[in-house]
């Protein structure tokens, strides 16, 4: 007699996606890599950034600042990525013996 399948735990809906081979593969080989092969966390993953954008979105518009174009944002995502480098670089101390 086989094992009862174990549902996931919490609530979960399912759907259904419809893309081009090419972009599946790329889904898949993501999911592997990142997911342990999980296609459902790395949509969840994919949900989270979603609604990080909206946030984002949700502030600017609250505030009246303009939305970021894409070179500004990557602009300031660099300047982000290189003062958390900075940061750490002086936060090392060295190991006493």
């Amino acid at each position: 007699m086989k094992p009862k399948k174990q549902r996931r735990s919490g609530a979960t809906e399912t759907f259904s996606v419809s893309v081009d081979p090419e972009t599946k593969a790329a889904l898949r080989a993501l999911a592997d890599s990142a997911f342990g092969g999980n296609m459902s966390a790395l949509v969840t993953d994919f949900a989270a950034e979603a609604r990080r954008r909206t946030a984002a979105g949700d502030y600017l518009l609250r505030h009246g600042l303009p939305k970021l174009t894409t070179r500004a944002a990557a602009e300031l995502e660099a300047e982000i990525a290189a003062e958390i480098a900075a940061a750490k670089r002086r936060t090392r101390k060295r190991k006493v013996a």
